[in-house]
């Protein structure tokens, strides 16, 4: 069955392939998460109401070490991956410059408005 939410659709997965884990853990399925689609975050209304600094990506680094740094919250790792069209750690490059948009609170509002 897959529902639409306000961020994103939900897969409740039952399926056999599951059934040994099911058993083990007791759970009824597995939810899978659809990604939430925000729109371009290079949009220009929304560059505007924003700065961006440079972070470039060095050996060790992942998204959450990223966001944790700027944002002090390592869960909103996903900010610096939509805003660089980089959907997880393995899409970065050593030595790509990443782009981190500020102030969060304002970014957080403008993608809410995307949704």
């Amino acid at each position: 069955m897959t529902e639409w939410t306000k961020t994103g659709t939900v897969l409740v997965n039952d399926d056999r392939l599951y059934n040994e884990f099911l058993r083990k853990t007791g759970a009824s399925s597995v939810d899978h998460y659809g990604l939430i689609m925000f729109g371009d975050p290079k949009q220009e209304d929304f560059l505007r109401e924003i700065t961006v600094t440079e972070h470039v990506f060095s050996y060790g680094d992942n998204l959450s070490k990223i966001a944790s740094k700027h944002y002090g919250e390592p869960r909103l790792w996903w900010v610096i991956a939509w805003f660089n069209t980089k959907p997880t750690d393995l899409h970065c490059e050593i030595g790509e410059k990443l782009f981190i948009p500020h102030p969060i609170e304002e970014v957080l509002a403008q993608a809410r408005k995307r949704v």
